[in-house]
């Protein structure tokens, strides 16, 4: 394999909407079929991506939750996998409970049928996210009236959804008790709305390119990406190329920046290079 490119999806391949347009869609497929060797790495699962590329004809696994699953699309499985230990797990949900916070905790059963479990609605940011998911009839959102079901299972990520206050204490308590991957940032669609998410140590975009260039033996890794969770993939490649929408410390580690998501930029750069 000669080149890989790698891109992160909200804020990078899709545009402010959240939307592939078009001329992505058409042109990368294109690409593809010519032998472009092209696939993706984003906070999101397969069940939240599937909708948004669909049509998009992937022959490459693709890095889920920020790197704590690798999924291959064709042979429909995962082909790497990293959960938070069980330990872990009852700190996230002890320190939740003591913060007033509501969880919402990603599962994979042991058929790997995923669960999304949420105990009550705490606030608005909350419930636009959790409302949007079931309007879009994603079946893993569950409300439950406690997370003994969601405890027996694997947990892939848990986060939470509110102001910046309150998720800032959480997360320097929770960085004293474990070592898990914490990522903590501005929702890219709704401002003032934060995220804080915490996966296994060594999940991360960087640990999900390594398993892809580990796998594939690529010459040369390029990767596109806007947001602070890019950061690990960005270390980790050849090149490395920042939106012109994307976090100012994105764009220091930037091999160089290229144009808005808006404008079909990631497309337009790698038919520029080939």
């Amino acid at each position: 394999m000669h080149e890989l490119y790698i891109s992160d999806l909200d804020g990078t391949l899709l545009n402010s909407k959240g939307k592939l347009s078009t001329f992505s869609l058409q042109q990368l497929n294109q690409l593809i079929s010519a032998g472009l060797n092209f696939t993706i790495a984003t906070a999101r699962s397969w069940d939240s991506t599937q909708p948004i590329i669909k049509g998009l004809d992937l022959q490459l696994p693709v890095v889920l939750y920020n790197g704590v699953l690798v999924y291959d699309p064709v042979q429909k499985e995962n082909v790497a996998q990293n959960f938070i230990p069980k330990s872990d797990v009852k700190i996230l949900f002890d320190l939740c409970q003591i913060n007033q916070l509501e969880p919402i905790v990603f599962t994979l059963d042991t058929a790997n049928q995923p669960s999304a479990f949420y105990k009550q609605i705490s606030n608005s940011h909350m419930a636009t996210y959790i409302n949007t998911r079931i309007a879009q009839k994603d079946k893993r959102f569950k409300e439950v009236k406690d997370f003994t079901k969601a405890k027996q299972e694997h947990t892939i990520t848990l986060i939470t959804i509110g102001e910046f206050d309150a998720l800032a204490r959480l997360k320097s308590e929770v960085e004293k008790q474990t070592s898990l991957e914490v990522h903590f940032a501005e929702d890219v669609y709704y401002k003032s709305a934060y995220w804080l998410e915490f996966t296994a140590l060594n999940s991360t975009k960087a640990s999900g390119i390594e398993y892809l260039k580990q796998t594939f033996n690529p010459e040369k890794t390029i990767v596109f990406g806007d947001n602070l969770n890019d950061i690990p993939m960005f270390e980790v490649a050849d090149e490395a190329y920042a939106t012109a929408n994307a976090r100012e410390e994105l764009k220091q580690l930037a091999t160089g920046i290229i144009g808005h998501c808006d404008d079909d930029a990631v497309v337009k750069f790698i038919t520029s290079k080939i």
